[in-house]
């Protein structure tokens, strides 16, 4: 049985604290509004207004605070607030605890605003004083946990994604939600709680996107005449973006072949036509026109640099009818001290192929010295640029 506290009990930290009361746990709710306590503690549970860290064993502290949207920004006023009280918690407290984002933030937020919070009223450091995740919080398909307040009608999430730096946190918070994982849910370890952050923000955007995409659709039957329930469900059950999990989800290079381009260029015409805008189709054909072109410029680089190192080299004529001897070389680097720097061209195209993953080359030989070429395909992948990511720092906390 582990000891565990929610801070801020709404809808999520409600959810989330009677399903691991019902898994055996024990369970401290803690809210600052005094109605919500009240109504906690009448349904038996332990409720309190302010977290108390002193005594208490090391425990998972649950960050479940609000994160609203005022003027088209997320408003993170109650989140920093959470992460102050946890902090000066601790600081009364004599036992390390983990710290579980499980609101949901922008990615970043657990790294960049709530572990410094901490840190600061605390006094203590990450990773020694404290440990800090990020586990946001996804709706049970069936919502049932919004209508009852019986255990058994609480959270039960078809999906649970846990970010932490290190392999220790990622199993301690695993073994702590295994049982709330349902049949046929699945549970995923992220090595970056950023990265848990951004699956919780695309898994709503996508599921938006899906309804607003096929409410476009519904507009163009209903002009047509057309059942607009026949042509979803039929497409469903036949598109191979529905069928095949991952087609479509490698992104960097834009849609291509004969069919796509056309299709959609094409009934973008048609609704045109019959004076129906599709501002997401659009948008769509956008995004893939911005890819084609970033494509033909990675493309005009490559070109660029496999015309050979001629098309750099300067023009120092023939030595030997003038009277000069060629530049010396650094025979250690290998490198010409003499020679001019690349031009701005060669710069640029340079900086596009870094982020060009090239393809894999066991061992390559070269024709000048015999000596193996190895390349890492992965190394300007994103996932290893993590170190050298800049803090996120949100513009304002809405305080």
């Amino acid at each position: 049985m582990s000891r565990i506290f929610i801070v801020g009990s709404g809808t999520v930290g409600a959810a989330t604290g009677r399903a691991l009361g019902h898994a055996g746990h024990r369970v401290t709710f803690v809210d600052s509004d005094p109605r919500r306590v009240t109504g906690l503690v009448n349904e038996g549970l332990d409720a309190r207004p302010d977290l108390d860290l002193a005594g208490e064993p090391e425990s998972f502290i649950f960050l479940c605070t609000p994160t609203r949207v005022v003027a088209g920004r997320h408003h993170l006023a109650d989140v920093a607030a959470g992460a102050e009280a946890i902090g000066r918690a601790m600081a009364r407290g004599d036992c390390p605890h983990t710290v579980i984002v499980r609101s949901t933030t922008p990615p970043g937020t657990t790294r960049d605003l709530v572990r410094p919070l901490v840190e600061l009223h605390s006094g203590r450091r990450e990773g020694t004083g404290f440990s800090i995740a990020s586990s946001p919080h996804f709706d049970s398909r069936n919502g049932s946990y919004r209508s009852g307040r019986h255990a058994l009608e609480t959270v039960r999430p078809p999906l649970t994604v846990i970010g932490a730096d290190t392999e220790r946190v990622q199993n301690a918070i695993r073994d702590l939600l295994s049982p709330l994982v349902p049949p046929g849910g699945q549970m995923r370890l992220l090595e970056d709680p950023a990265e848990a952050e951004m699956v919780k923000c695309v898994h709503s955007l996508f599921n938006a996107t899906k309804i607003s995409f096929w409410n476009e659709i519904w507009r163009v039957c209903d002009r047509l005449g057309l059942d607009p329930d026949e042509v979803a469900s039929t497409v469903a059950t036949s598109v191979e973006g529905s069928l095949n999990p991952e087609y479509g989800i490698w992104g960097g290079a834009p849609y291509g072949g004969n069919q796509l381009p056309g299709d959609t260029q094409g009934f973008l015409g048609f609704a045109e036509e019959i004076g129906l805008p599709m501002p997401l189709l659009s948008a769509v054909v956008g995004v893939n026109s911005g890819f084609e072109q970033r494509l033909s410029a990675e493309l005009e680089a490559l070109s660029m640099l496999a015309s050979g190192p001629h098309y750099y080299a300067p023009d120092f004529g023939d030595p030997y009818e003038v009277g000069m001897q060629p530049p010396a070389l650094d025979f250690e680097s290998g490198e010409d001290p003499g020679a001019p720097e690349p031009p701005a061209e060669a710069t640029l195209a340079a900086s596009i192929i870094e982020e060009t993953p090239q393809p894999v080359t066991e061992s390559e030989p070269t024709e000048r010295t015999g000596s193996e070429v190895r390349t890492d395909p992965s190394a300007n992948h994103p996932a290893r640029r993590r170190s050298h990511r800049r803090p996120w720092v949100p513009r304002q906390l809405g305080r």
